[in-house]
């Protein structure tokens, strides 16, 4: 049962079915022998690494085979050979005396003759599979050379010999008797034409240089001599490999980075090709080395792809789940991210200095000309001076200054009487990135000092401000351009940026309300259910400390019961209330000689998308300890807000009492 309702969960996983894909692909490119050609390739590198140096198997070459065959042959039996192989390309004339002589020792392997010479199989492009004999249309020689040779299925040639170690003569020295009988004696002879290098060269290991097919023969005699064949997996055992090694590499690539994945690949195909050399050469078998590279990184890819798929989904997913939560919370545009910084610059300004005019110019970038860019409660044609080069004056009086400088020659039109001018730098870290003419109206209390000191502080931001709005501006150009998006494949904005810009926007939301609720004055700390605080405000760290009480070590309880005359049992009463009913209610605290009105809330969760998690659909308990004393002790006139206030309260309390009257 319980394996029933996992697979019916797996069934409704989109990644469930992404490995089943997989393992789908594994066993039909397996079946359809897909990348059988990477296979045939490590089998040719594998076999270039073994070695042997010896071998039954002699090769003797003729210059005039059909013209001398008879008389090779019958000089070899005088040295008791096991077997004597006579190729040729033509059908050779046989002594039939000699043949009959010898006619278990004597074999010439031709289409037209009692026995042929099995072909070799092209696999991938490699002369290295013999190919199964059982369905040759005429006697193949090998199986009746070696008597225990099955030959009802393919195998691959064992290239271990060197071919420096395979005794080749001519048959010049065979006929002078320049061998020695030992070097002939139960030996497989392989006798045939000289080769004169002339045909296709051979592509199989260690033969790639000739084109003498007598070598390629020479190794299947020494192959099946020696019983070293190399056998393939069938293809059940090859699947099942395949598999098994997908489903571990599925395990491994899902705990790892991808960079450790591409090292753990690396490392496995490395492995996989020593562990293919070890089998090759004790076991005689032949693991499918190109293939299980092959589906490493088939797999490793494949769960790159599935992992990023489910990411974008759940990244879609969380953009939306941000959005919807942002949907109606109003949250202004940062500075660098406006379209123009002059704008809320302005309105910096404008909102805490009382200026009479103002007019901001902007340098040209690369020169050292200015522009007009904004004008507050005048025009920009109300400039008089017309001038806009910051090297000469006022401009390059108020660089020399670093500051505010008076204009004493008319910069504006229609000053009134009494308007001053003035002019200072917007620069930042030496770069001048404009200048901020005004006028004032001085009054009586109007101070000098200050209103320059107020000014150069105002335009030291402002140049900040502007200086790094521009640094922002030249790296999003860049970045922008057609060229720069295509080579960092950011034509479309991916999802990570999305996400990034997103959390942004609730990180910003979020520590914003974290410093409101901070700094405000009233000390408040929240409880959830299990007694633990969730969070407190600077206040209340300041009243915890002031009283010496740790809130860390206390549950809501221990607090309620500390700072009222309340026993346990009333107590526990009031926060079941607030609990149950989601209750709000108002006590009188104490903490030493001060006292505070309490005010504990329940704080509703049944909006919240994690409410299941919280018992009663409540989040928390918050308690807010308010020091009215504090707050009418801070009022100008607190005697008369004290008359205030008592007044107020007669008429709540009057409010109060008229129901109850009435009924």
């Amino acid at each position: 049962m319980a394996f029933k309702q996992q697979f019916f969960l797996l069934k409704r996983q989109r990644s469930f079915w992404l490995t089943i894909c997989l393992f789908i692909i594994v066993v039909i490119s397996n079946s359809l022998s897909l990348f059988n050609s990477s296979n045939a390739f490590f089998y040719s590198r594998l076999a270039n690494l073994t070695q042997s140096q010896q071998s039954n198997v002699v090769i003797i070459e003729s210059e005039h085979l059909s013209r001398e065959h008879n008389e090779l042959v019958q000089q070899l039996l005088s040295y008791q050979p096991k077997a004597v192989l006579v190729f040729a390309n033509e059908q050779l004339t046989v002594n039939k005396t000699l043949t009959d002589m010898a006619q278990n020792t004597v074999f010439y392997p031709h289409p037209k003759n009692d026995y042929c010479l099995p072909h070799i199989n092209d696999w991938s492009g490699y002369n290295v599979e013999l190919a199964a004999m059982a369905d040759s249309s005429c006697l193949a020689i090998w199986p009746a050379l070696f008597n225990d040779l099955d030959s009802s299925k393919s195998v691959l040639l064992n290239f271990a010999l060197a071919p420096s170690a395979l005794p080749k003569f001519s048959a010049e020295r065979l006929m002078t008797m320049d061998i020695m009988a030992s070097q002939l004696q139960n030996k497989i002879i392989i006798l045939g034409q000289h080769n004169a290098g002339l045909g296709v060269k051979l592509n199989a290991p260690k033969l790639t240089q000739t084109s003498n097919y007598l070598l390629l023969t020479a190794y299947i005699a020494d192959t099946l001599d020696k019983q070293s064949s190399i056998s393939l997996l069938t293809l059940w055992q090859s699947t099942l490999l395949l598999l098994s090694i997908s489903l571990l590499l599925l395990f491994a690539f899902q705990k790892l980075s991808i960079s450790y994945s591409i090292v753990i690949a690396v490392l496995t195909s490395i492995c996989w090709f020593g562990l293919g050399y070890f089998i090759l050469v004790f076991q005689h078998l032949f693991l499918p080395v190109g293939q299980m590279t092959i589906f490493t990184f088939i797999t490793l890819v494949w769960v790159i792809l599935v992992r990023k798929l489910n990411e974008d989904r759940e990244l879609t997913s969380l953009i939306g789940n941000i959005q919807q939560k942002m949907a109606g919370r109003y949250l202004p545009k940062s500075f660098i991210s406006q379209s123009s910084p002059w704008d809320a610059i302005i309105r910096l300004v404008t909102q805490q200095l009382a200026l009479n005019k103002s007019i901001f110019l902007a340098r040209k970038e690369g020169d050292h000309r200015l522009t007009e860019i904004r004008a507050v409660n005048c025009h920009l044609s109300d400039i008089k001076e017309m001038r806009r080069d910051y090297k000469r004056a006022p401009y390059s009086d108020a660089l020399k200054e670093f500051g505010v400088v008076p204009i004493l020659r008319p910069f504006f039109n229609e000053l009134s009487d009494g308007e001053l001018q003035y002019i200072v730098p917007l620069i930042y870290a030496g770069d001048v990135r404009g200048f901020w003419a005004m006028t004032v109206m001085p009054d009586a209390q109007f101070n000098k000092q200050a209103f320059e000191r107020n000014v150069n502080a105002f335009a030291g931001q402002v140049g900040e401000l502007l200086f790094h709005y521009r640094i922002i501006e030249s790296q999003n150009n860049a970045n922008d351009s057609a060229l720069s998006q295509l080579l960092t494949l950011k034509l479309q904005e991916p999802l990570s940026q999305q996400v990034k810009t997103s959390i942004a926007e609730m990180e910003q939301k979020l520590t914003t309300l974290e410093h409101v609720f901070n700094n405000v004055r009233s000390a408040t700390v929240l409880f959830n259910l299990f007694g633990q605080v969730v969070q407190i405000n600077k206040s209340l760290e300041k009243l915890a400390a002031q009283h010496q009480f740790s809130i860390f070590d206390m549950t809501a309880l221990d607090l309620l019961c500390l700072v009222t005359d309340l026993d346990t049992e009333t107590a526990k009463g009031k926060l079941r209330f607030i609990t149950l009913q989601k209750g709000d209610i108002y006590l009188q605290a104490k903490l030493d000689e001060n006292t505070y009105i309490l005010n504990v809330r329940a704080m509703d969760a049944s909006h919240l998308q994690n409410a299941s998690g919280e018992p009663f659909q409540v989040s928390g308990i918050l308690f807010e300890f308010i020091d009215i004393a504090f707050f009418i002790e801070q009022m100008p006139n607190s005697k008369q807000l004290c008359d205030s206030l008592c007044k107020q309260q007669q008429f709540y309390a009057q409010n109060l009492m008229e129901p109850s009257t009435s009924g």
